[in-house]
């Protein structure tokens, strides 16, 4: 039927006038087939030709299935954030939440993926993901992030169940997480019982599934730990049979080599390892450590370098001084004594070794027939989803290790010899001679007609290789033309396939007969060793970001990294998985039985089951193509399971210090590197020699004259010229052509204009609402935001005819298009600027201001300067001294005096250069910025800022250098960073910043919050004219004072302040603070930016590289913030701090009553629910109390506020009817004083006055509000619900109806 039924669409569809519905259904007809490509391309001719795609929710889930399949991550994620804001009660929301989970959980998004799988898991509808396996992931989540009781609450809960509910690979695989968490987590019990329940998991876990070589490979841990050497190895030849490719095991079986004082045979399971996985840090470790033991410290510096470069995202104090004693050492003795009495082979010949050669060979065999295998899948256009291909290819392991004494007799003359003064491991492997043909074959590095074959389709489909195709594309062509040069053959017959299948095959005819070569060239050294195989002592220079060897390796090894540069130096592929070794390949096969039946009808309700691309079922581990435009970087599926799953202590028993792994113990700190951004309200900096200085007297005019004539500065202002304007020009698709449509991106449809005034006026005309979203909005070229956009209906009708009018609609099905939110365009991000800054306008100087008088500070002047929106910051200078503002109330020792025990939120930091930002090894520039939180108290933390502060005085002293000399405390922040700016390898000081102290409590902190009070309105913290002072409660950080206390190098992360409020921020001193400041239309870019280095925007901990803005053609404000200066961040500027000097810094938030604070807010609002995040501002609840409180003037500001109580009346009531219609009882709960603004506990979208109330299934005495939506997906007839209402309907509508615009003059008069 479904062949039938896209035989019938495609010949609906060459019809001149087709309808571009046929399209998506034809979509959805080959997306149950899984025919992808065809799928994607019948998809994309309907978003192209329908401009209102996003009504089309079966649509967008389609697409999003079809872009998951793909791996295209950031396109999945874009579609179904959209399906989930525009219909949360979507019939397949449970798969939508399934895969957001398992997307996140790929891209190392930890929380946001743990929060889609609680959904999903809590959804009780058919998912083609099983609960027990959703409950899996979160369990596994949590043993990520550290919380071991929470996981094991998860797994115990899988085990629980009867036999039946739960597939055995999901019973295996919890069997096995249990039984190694029971192993590692000391605070489960005494080790003794701990170590008994451990081996019962995980022999139950090998009893149900004997062929998962993770589980054998934690048995061997186990018994590695018990001291069982023999046990361990039996375990570890079961777990290389199961799965060969397992770096962690190769380096397990060489911790037990080098325990039985076996060091040969140590040497190559270690190498086997790095072979397996480059980035094998705890491989590297090892190896190291046992060059070290060898007295062969040259080749042990070599191993120390590589694992610091695996390292780069954790610091290690031990190996960076370890590396430093033993280039010293190589560095004081000659070269010939380096050389002499080597135990083992130097590392550049260890790859040459029998065992890693050949396994080397055979995983290049495998990868080469996967390779191929997918090409031709490719090119018959069918689903990646067909034969799963399981070569053959597990070493054997024969015998015990008590017997390996002696080298194997069947190997040839040449190996005997070299192996005959090494214990060998031959034995263990059984006889290679039997693998290895007797016959003489080509060396490694040519290439066999398949694989030329391979790598003709990979090259004539460059542009949609994933990244694991990429990479196996390089190998192949460096193998390529090193066969080329070898057989003297031209550049140009690369192209020629065939003639090169035939030379090959003749040139292997008459080689047949020859002896095999006691020495491999030197080109298959290098082709051996791995990307960056760091082989110099010297600190010589990086080439792509790789230590070049001087010696053994020639020029090719400093091409190759192992990140796997690109030409740009930027990684391509990242280093680590945590979807891989979790829950194996096999445990997504019996992931289907997803329901297709809707589909046929056109109406798409469930999804089929997704491939296994590249190797890996997609419903768990989807590759993501990394290095293509538009994507996000995502996590490489690795064979490594040593990073993925969170392991034991790196000491054993007191044996070797490095080899079980510590990264993989630190998995949770490894993961969990997105971290909340600290609610530091107020941020921003300045240079101070962009200023200048003037007659203060003449500010009022100077105010007044600019604002009417933006763009020059007079006197003592110097302000930002007027921003460019906007291109009308849509953004681009960022995807790849194959993956997303070419000629219009997602966003074009979300953003009507175009580059020509004629075509916006066209789309424009199409919707009259949509125009008038535009018309009505006061950010040029942005519609409304969807809670502000008309719906139709006039403003001077009262609240009950509203109520009727809308009611009357919905029965006739003629109800506006905007009615509701589902048929507003879904908000996106502002439209890139395609205008090229000059260089000058890439560092604007900041809007400064200088106060010397009262009156001064209070003029309107000052006021309407600060909230020009053209201003996105201003600096404001004497303004304590013209106030006489005390700010020595603020000072640490006044502080400790008032309230010692008060609560300090302190982040510990790496101390860095302002403009720079560096990872934990110091080795490159990112943009994730490392912190780590604890509490402490003002008394404790002020000793600290004291104590750092006198080490630096006595540094300086020490010093006597007449060119240093501190100045208010400013002089030590660059001193720990500028001395190392020359290394390669920057080292930075630990530092402690104490942020948000709360200073709410008006009883401890009476002086000071009175001292605030003489602020001049705009700044004050509780005044008319603040939105935030309506809310009706508090909010910490944003109406409320936040105290921050710093030392130099204290980092405020960049970020807009919650909802695009104002901020103001002001220092107390006596050192400086340098701020960062983008104007608010350069957010999208940045969050670009973010997602790009895999960052999120919104809950991310992020400090951009000053390189990267300039090269996106973003403006930065740069500007130093002096003890007593006032700093005002206009809306949506987004900010960061960092301290120069030891300081104290007060901030808070204002919202101006304004129509463009209002929108601003509003757009922020929609955007963090479009994303899933929480708006800590409840918009609903403030316009009601605002309608209240406020007389509002402004006729667009009225509007916008009207919409938005007009849409929450109608869905209050909507809702009403429907409950009443289904017979369910409304209680009376209203609403007190300082009462909080309730969200809902599931997605946590802001709740207005009807409440959808559980209780919490965990704790009887604790009670969950959900809205309706979330509360009909745990249950659809509302069971177990209790529905309070807040408001009766008669108040609302009075307070509607009772809010009226006022007139300017009658307002003036009153």
């Amino acid at each position: 039927m479904v062949l039938q039924g896209i035989v019938l669409y495609e010949k609906l569809t060459t019809t001149e006038k087709a309808n571009p519905d046929l399209y998506c259904k034809l979509g959805h007809l080959h997306l149950l087939s899984e025919d992808y490509h065809k799928s994607l391309s019948a998809y994309n001719k309907y978003h192209l030709l329908e401009s209102e795609y996003w009504k089309d929710y079966p649509f967008l889930f389609g697409l999003g299935i079809v872009y998951y399949h793909f791996s295209a991550y950031s396109w999945t994620v874009k579609l179904f954030q959209q399906l989930l804001y525009n219909e949360p009660s979507f019939c397949k929301i449970n798969e939508v939440h399934c895969r957001l989970g398992l997307v996140f959980k790929v891209t190392s998004n930890l929380e946001s993926a743990v929060k889609h799988f609680k959904r999903a898991l809590a959804d009780p509808r058919s998912c083609s993901i099983s609960k027990p396996e959703i409950r899996f992931h979160l369990g596994h989540l949590y043993e990520i992030q550290g919380k071991y009781v929470a996981a094991r609450g998860e797994y115990e809960q899988i085990i629980a169940l009867p036999a039946t509910q739960v597939k055995s690979f999901v019973q295996a695989n919890t069997l096995r997480q249990l039984g190694w968490i029971h192993h590692t987590v000391e605070s489960f019990g005494d080790a003794a019982s701990r170590s008994a329940t451990a081996l019962q998991f995980l022999q139950r876990s090998i009893e149900i599934d004997r062929n998962n070589g993770q589980t054998w490979y934690f048995l061997g841990r186990y018994y590695s730990s018990m001291g069982k050497v023999h046990d361990a190895f039996v375990s570890y030849r079961q777990s290389i049979d199961k799965s060969e490719a397992s770096a962690d095991t190769w380096c397990s079986i060489g911790v037990l080599y080098q325990e039985q004082n076996q060091p040969m045979d140590a040497l190559q399971a270690y190498i086997c390892a790095v072979q397996l996985d480059r980035n094998h840090e705890a491989a590297w470790r090892d190896l190291a450590i046992l060059y070290e033991a060898c007295q062969q410290p040259r080749d042990a510096l070599v191993c120390y370098l590589n694992a610091k470069h695996c390292a780069q995202n954790t610091k290690d104090e031990d190996l960076s001084r370890r590396i430093k004693l033993l280039q010293e050492q190589v560095g004081s003795s000659p070269n010939e004594h380096l050389n002499k009495g080597h135990i083992l082979p130097c590392i550049e010949d260890a790859w040459t070794l029998p065992i890693p050669a050949e396994l080397t060979q055979r995983q290049s065999a495998f990868n080469d027939n996967k390779l191929f295998g997918e090409i031709l899948k490719h090119h018959a256009n069918k689903s990646i989803m067909s034969s799963k291909l399981n070569p053959s290819l597990s070493i054997i392991l024969r015998c015990p290790p008590s017997q390996q004494r002696r080298p194997h007799s069947n190997h040839r003359r040449s190996e005997a010899a070299t192996q005959k003064k090494y214990c060998s491991v031959f034995s263990l492997f059984g006889n290679l001679a039997t693998i290895t043909s007797k016959s003489w074959q080509p060396p490694m590095w040519y290439l066999s007609a398949q694989q030329i074959q391979v790598l003709q389709n990979l090259r004539l489909n460059r542009s949609i290789l994933t990244s694991n195709q990429l990479m196996e594309l390089e190998r192949l062509e460096h193998n390529f033309a090193i066969m080329s040069q070898h057989q003297v053959v031209s550049v140009c017959a690369v192209c020629a396939v065939k003639e090169q299948i035939e030379k090959q095959r003749l040139m292997a005819t008459a080689t047949r007969h020859q002896a095999v070569p006691t020495a491999i060239p030197t080109a298959t050294a290098v082709n051996s060793l791995p990307g960056n195989m760091v082989t110099s002592m010297a600190v010589s220079p990086m080439v792509n970001g790789i230590i070049p060897s001087p010696t053994t390796v020639s020029a090719v090894v400093t091409t190759q990294g192992i990140v796997c540069s690109t030409p740009s130096g930027k990684e391509r592929y990242p280093m680590n998985s945590i979807v891989n070794g979790t829950m194996d390949n096999h445990l997504y096969k019996d992931a289907t039985g997803m329901d297709k039946s809707h589909l046929k009808t056109g109406k798409l309700v469930s999804s089929p089951v997704l491939s296994n691309a590249n190797g890996v079922n997609g419903v768990f581990s989807p590759s993501a193509p990394s290095g293509v435009q538009g994507y996000p970087p995502v996590l490489q599926t690795t064979t490594s399971s040593h990073k993925l799953l969170p392991n034991g202590p790196a000491t054993e028993n007191g044996k070797l210090n490095y080899h079980h792994h510590q990264g993989a113990l630190d998995g949770g700190a490894r993961y969990n590197s997105v971290m909340d951004t600290p609610q530091d309200t107020p941020s921003s900096d300045v240079n101070p020699s962009l200023h200048t200085t003037t007659n203060p007297y003449q500010l009022q005019t100077k105010l007044t004259n600019h604002m009417h004539h933006h763009g020059g500065t007079n006197g003592s202002i110097v302000s930002i010229k007027p921003s460019p304007p906007l291109s009308h020009a849509s953004r681009s698709s960022g995807a790849d052509g194959v993956l997303s449509p070419t000629s219009a991106s997602l966003d074009q449809r979300q953003s009507p204009i175009k580059e020509k005034l004629g075509e916006k006026e066209d789309l424009l005309s199409e919707d009259k609402y949509l125009k008038q979203s535009y018309e009505l909005s006061v950010i040029p070229h942005r519609p409304l935001p969807p809670l502000l956009q008309p719906i139709g209906i006039p403003f001077t009708l009262p609240a009950r005819d509203v109520i009727q009018t809308c009611r009357k609609l919905m029965c006739n099905g003629s109800s506006p298009k905007h009615l509701h939110l589902d048929k507003c365009p879904p908000p996106s991000k502002p439209p890139s600027r395609k205008q090229t800054l000059p260089k000058e306008e890439l560092s604007p100087p900041a809007p400064t201001i200088y106060l010397e008088s009262k009156k001064e500070a209070m003029s309107r002047a000052l006021a309407d300067f600060c909230t020009n929106p053209q201003n996105p910051v201003t600096v404001i200078r004497g303004l304590a001294a013209a106030l006489k503002l005390d700010l020595g109330l603020f000072s640490t020792k006044t502080l400790v005096e008032s309230n010692p025990q008060c609560t300090v939120e302190v982040r510990t930091q790496a101390q860095q250069p302002s403009e720079e930002n560096w990872d934990s090894n110091g080795t490159n520039k990112v943009w994730l910025c490392e912190s780590s939180r604890s509490y402490s108290s003002i008394a404790k933390y002020a000793q600290y800022q004291a104590m750092t502060f006198q080490e630096s005085m006595k540094r300086n002293t020490n010093q006597n250098t007449s060119g240093e000399k501190s100045s208010r405390g400013t002089s030590d922040a660059s001193d720990p960073c500028s001395s190392k700016s020359t290394s390669k390898r920057k080292t930075f000081k630990t530092i402690k910043f104490g942020t948000n102290i709360d200073l709410s409590d008006e009883k401890k902190w009476k002086l000071q919050l009175q001292e605030l009070s003489k602020l001049p309105w705009l700044f004050r913290l509780v005044s008319a004219g603040n939105m935030l002072s309506h809310v009706g409660h508090s909010i910490l950080g944003m109406n409320t004072i936040q105290l921050y206390m710093k030392v130099p190098g204290s980092r405020t992360p960049g970020h807009q302040e919650n909802n695009n409020y104002s901020a103001i921020n002001i220092n107390i001193g006596p050192g400086d603070c340098e701020w960062f400041a983008v104007p608010e239309e350069y957010w999208g870019e940045i969050c670009n930016l973010c997602e790009k280095h895999n960052i999120n925007y919104l809950s991310g901990s992020w400090w951009p590289v000053l390189e990267d803005l300039y090269h996106a053609n973003i403006p930065v404000y740069r500007f130093i913030q002096k003890p007593g200066d006032l700093v005002w961040l206009n809306a949506g500027t987004v900010h960061w701090v960092q301290a120069v000097g030891w300081c104290n810094n007060i901030a808070w938030n204002v919202g101006l009553v304004s129509p463009h604070q209002y929108q601003m807010t509003v757009e922020r609002y929609e955007w963090n629910k479009f994303c899933g995040y929480k708006s800590i501002v409840p918009i609903v609840q403030l316009t009601w109390n605002m309608a209240q409180h406020v007389r509002i003037t402004n006729p667009k500001l009225f509007n916008m506020m009207k919409t938005c109580m007009m849409r929450s009346l109608w869905q209050c009531q909507q809702m009403l009817d429907n409950l009443k219609k289904n017979n369910i009882d409304v209680i009376w709960h209203g609403r007190t004083d300082e009462e909080h603004s309730h969200y809902c506990e599931t997605c946590e979208v802001e709740l207005f006055n009807l409440l959808f109330v559980r209780r919490s299934e965990s704790n009887l005495q604790t009670h969950l509000v959900h809205c309706l939506n979330c509360a009909r997906n745990l249950n659809p007839d509302l069971e177990n619900f209790v529905v309070l209402n807040q408001y009766h309907t008669d108040e609302l509508m009075r307070i509607y109806d009772s809010f009226t615009l006022v007139s300017r003059i009658l307002s003036i008069s009153a």
